[in-house]
Formats: C-alpha cells, structure tokens, sequence
C-alpha cells in the first residue's frame, strides 16, 4: 500500500505516479495507493487504471484518513509512506495494526522526528545529501537505501539546433515558490542578465506562499517585461521543450526532478551546488553555482546564453544521463526494497 497526502501536485506526487503505474503495469506486485480524494494524483491514478483508494485528506495528520489506512493496514503488508505526513499516519496505523513501514524522504533538511524514522524497516532517499540527513537522525546504515526520482523521455525529440537559432532567450524555472526553491535568488539576478540580453525571457512555473513577495522583488527590479509567475500548471515539463536553458537555484534540493525532465528534453541546466542537485548532474548536462548567489547564477546563465557550441555539448550530455533514470530502474529498485530482510 502507497500511501501520499497528494493534496497538491509537485515533484513528489508526480514520482510516487511513475512509481505506482510502473509498478502496476509490471505485474509483479498487488498494491493500492491511498491518497487526498479528488487529489491530481488520485485522478492520474484512476485514469491509468491503478487501484487507488481516495480519502478525506484536508489537513495534514487529518483524522479520518488516519482511521481509514488504519482499516486498510495488516500484519501481511508493505506500507510506503512518501512524504511526513503520510509518515506520520502509517507509522501510527502499521504499530496499532501489523504490517512493514516503508518511507520515502524526498527532502535535503534536518529530520524534525528521528524516532519515528528509527521504526521504519527501511528508508528511501532520493540522494546522498538524503541519506546523510537519514544516517544523522539514526537510521541505521543498512535500512538507508538510495534511489533517485525517474524521468519519462518526452513523446518528441526536441530539436536543439532549432532551439540554438531562436533569436529569443527563454529561461525555465519549474520551481513552487517557497524560500528553500530560491527563485529570490533568479529574481536578483535578473537586472544583470536583463542589461546584457534585451531578449531574454525567463518563465518560473509553480506556486506557494511566496507569490505575492516574489512578484514584489520582481516589481522593485524592474524587470517584470522579462520575467513572469506562472502559477500552477498541470505539465510544467512541456514548457522545457522550447526552453534555451534550464534554472534550479535551490538553497535546499532533495534531487530536483524537474532538472532530469531538463536533461531529458537536451536543455542545459543551472542548478545550485547544493543537496540533490548534485547527483542530478553528476553524469553531466548541467554546471553548478554557489547557492543563494545571483551574481554567480547570472554568470552562469550568461556564459551559456554566449556560447551556443557549449548549450549543444551540454544537451547532448544530458539526454544521455537521463537514460539511467528510468521508470524501469525506480520500479525494480524499489521492490528490491520491499523485499530486503
């Protein structure tokens, strides 16, 4: 049993889908997720044919989702929870009713409930930053299993020649608008970069509670004609196949999903020297940058916008990193978990 809040659509919620399609279609395993009712995730479930059980879920430790995986749960089962509250429910659920907890972090900050995580009969972590955060909360070493998000290829090859011609800039930033997501830092940035590349465009795709003082900085710099807020939208990744380069400025990164979907798609990537971000790149399409530093981001932008030759041996290098993250891959690992002593 899968077990996500799902109350809102992000990278997470987008993994545990790959997860549990891929799971489903393998045959190889009887599961169920539990998740928000209504959710984006319980209905990308229900439409690819995945059992999915949705519940009440308005609050994070909301009671009546806690009283229905309590139902659900039993001796015989494996229940992987994939984000804190979900963690918090099936650590409850699973001591009063049997079964093996398994949970999933996704995040590269200190662990607020290391008990909880020393109950676990194994951890998942999305990167070695992860795994450090779950070894410093006592987690035994051998209960900490690294496993990195998966990336679909896209439906069409994007043409990087084409993209290396366009006469405008565009600059992607999949990113929800919170302080650890440091879409601040692309903000402070953008005077300089604005000054030097009158085309430049640069979409930032997502939302949080940081919207209103974002588009505030942006207002004060005075760079609002070049840069625009988004919001939520349901395929963020399909605004990466015109894309020019890719920005990931995080002060803090799990891994950073949105940048394979950037590999994927051949878009060279900035990301922050920080977390995941660096097992994202370690087999390259991508250069990294000091976080929380928008002169050393807009650098870097530069330095590409520059150098198309550079733009093109990146993208090739990427499309081929992404290659080891497959759906394929996440799936078989994972039940390699499942079925660990």
């Amino acid at each position: 049993m899968h077990v996500a809040s799902g109350r809102e659509w992000r990278g997470g919620q987008r993994q545990v889908f790959l997860l549990a399609r891929g799971m489903h279609a393998s045959g190889r395993i009887d599961l169920q997720v539990v998740t928000s009712a209504g959710s984006e995730l319980a209905t990308r479930l229900a439409d690819s044919g995945v059992p999915v059980t949705g519940v009440p879920w308005d609050a994070g430790l909301d009671p009546r989702a806690a009283i229905r995986i309590a139902a659900l749960a039993n001796p015989g089962m494996i229940v992987h929870a994939h984000d804190a509250h979900a963690h918090a429910l099936v650590d409850v659920a699973t001591r009063l009713r049997g079964g093996a907890t398994i949970a999933t972090r996704r995040i590269d900050v200190a662990i607020s409930h290391p008990t909880r995580w020393k109950r676990v009969r194994a951890a998942i972590a999305l990167s070695a930053a992860v795994a450090e955060r779950l070894g410093a909360a006592g987690v035994p070493p051998d209960r900490v299993h690294i496993i990195p998000p998966a990336v679909e290829p896209p439906p069409h090859e994007t043409n990087g020649e084409a993209r290396s011609a366009d006469s405008v800039i565009r600059v992607v930033c999949i990113a929800a608008l919170t302080p650890e997501k440091g879409v601040d830092v692309l903000i402070d940035a953008m005077p300089i970069l604005c000054g030097r590349f009158p085309a430049l465009q640069v979409t930032v795709l997502g939302d949080g509670s940081e919207r209103e003082a974002l588009q505030a900085r942006i207002n004060a710099a005075g760079c609002g004609h070049a840069i625009v807020l988004t919001g939520h939208v349901g395929h963020p990744e399909r605004f990466l196949n015109d894309a020019t380069i890719a920005v990931q400025p995080s002060r803090s990164e799990g891994f950073g999903s949105s940048v394979l979907d950037a590999l994927a798609r051949g878009v060279p990537v900035v990301a922050s020297n920080t977390g995941g971000l660096r097992d994202a790149l370690l087999r390259g399409g991508g250069v990294l940058v000091p976080p929380g530093d928008p002169i050393e981001l807009a650098k870097a932008i530069a330095a590409l916008v520059d150098d198309p030759a550079e733009r093109r041996r990146l993208g090739d290098a990427g499309r081929a990193a992404a290659r080891h993250f497959t759906v394929d891959r996440l799936v078989s690992r994972t039940l390699d978990v499942y079925r660990s002593p």
